[in-house]
């Protein structure tokens, strides 16, 4: 197993006298900069001019452009989108830089593809949340904390680690457990994880029953569109991912375990994933990636408009309304 950290295993003093620098106030940013706020730690928050802007300003913090909180900081929590943090570092944040700075990474995205390279007496390191920004500043408030996958890529003052231990106790996650990992197995298994077929298959499965005769509003309220494959998934986080089936009916348990097993491939879809894999791994997701952002993502637009197109999308618009979920005015998507 894995090496996790708890709070005992940090030494929150070596925060004490650095200015911590949250760059870039959105999904992460806010949560983690609210929490190292309530932490004691002085953070400081630099973002451009938009709506993230607005959302620090109403939440009491004094702005700081991202060049002016690079400048004031020690540690620099990099917490922009993956496709800016390159332009950010080079614009902003690389000029300021002293050794014995601290770099932390939310994702380990940028410094495994080279996309940034540090300064070698930089300390570079990744405390990732597995949990969304709005579940990182709720369960700080409850008191349970979140888990994250911590790693140290660079280690130019001997005491990186430390000071990604000193992080994660600031933003809250090692009070459920942080696990050391790498930048590499980061970005192995969040980008796998983001290759998964899943909303074609739903649609596939949407296709399969209103062929069959069933309603379209049946089968999303079935599916998904009621809630409750929420509360399946919180009975996986706490259970287990097999175990929450103790929880269903025992026809549900039949079926799940027993019958469907006859309708899954398992060598075929092993085989696919491992094709996935070795994609991430030979680099050829990232040059596709970034082709699609160079020409300002037509695909993502051409299957944005054919989902869009698609009956499921115009049958779940109609619901949504329907269900109070949406306003009775709301345009239909794409339109």
């Amino acid at each position: 197993m894995g090496r996790f950290y708890f709070d005992d295993d940090a030494d929150p003093a070596l925060l004490d006298g650095r200015t911590v620098a949250v760059i870039g106030y959105g999904n992460q940013g806010r949560s983690q900069a609210l929490n190292m706020k309530d932490r004691g730690v002085d953070v400081v928050v630099g973002n451009i001019e938009d709506e993230y802007a607005e959302s620090a300003r109403a939440d009491g913090w004094d702005l700081l452009t991202i060049e002016e909180a690079a400048a004031r900081a020690d540690v620099l929590m990099m917490l922009t989108s993956d496709d800016s943090q390159p332009d950010v570092y080079e614009n902003w944040v690389k000029k300021s830089l002293k050794p014995g700075d601290v770099m932390c990474f939310a994702h380990g995205f940028n410094i495994h593809y080279g996309e940034i390279v540090p300064d070698p007496q930089t300390d570079v390191v990744m405390v990732a949340p597995r949990m969304l920004g709005e579940g990182v500043r709720a369960t700080f408030l409850e008191g349970r904390g979140f888990p994250s996958l911590i790693a140290v890529a660079q280690d130019g003052s001997g005491r990186a680690l430390d000071m990604c231990l000193a992080i994660s106790w600031a933003i809250g996650t090692t009070r459920m457990g942080a696990l050391e990992s790498s930048f590499g197995e980061e970005v192995l298994i969040d980008l796998f994880e983001e290759h998964q077929p899943g909303l074609y298959a739903l649609r596939a499965m949407y296709t399969a029953l209103v062929e069959a005769g069933c309603s379209p509003e049946a089968v999303m309220l079935d599916l998904y569109a009621s809630g409750e494959s929420v509360k399946f998934a919180e009975y996986g986080r706490d259970l287990g991912a097999f175990e929450r089936m103790k929880r269903t009916s025992a026809t549900a348990q039949f079926g799940h375990l027993v019958w469907s097993k006859q309708y899954f491939d398992e060598e075929g879809t092993l085989e696919g994933m491992r094709r996935m894999i070795a994609n991430i791994k030979d680099g050829s997701f990232i040059r596709a990636l970034k082709a699609e952002r160079q020409k300002n993502r037509p695909a993502v637009e051409a299957v944005w408009q054919e989902n869009n197109d698609h009956e499921l999308v115009r049958r779940e618009h109609d619901l949504y309304r329907l269900l109070g979920r949406r306003s009775k005015g709301a345009p239909a998507p794409g339109s």
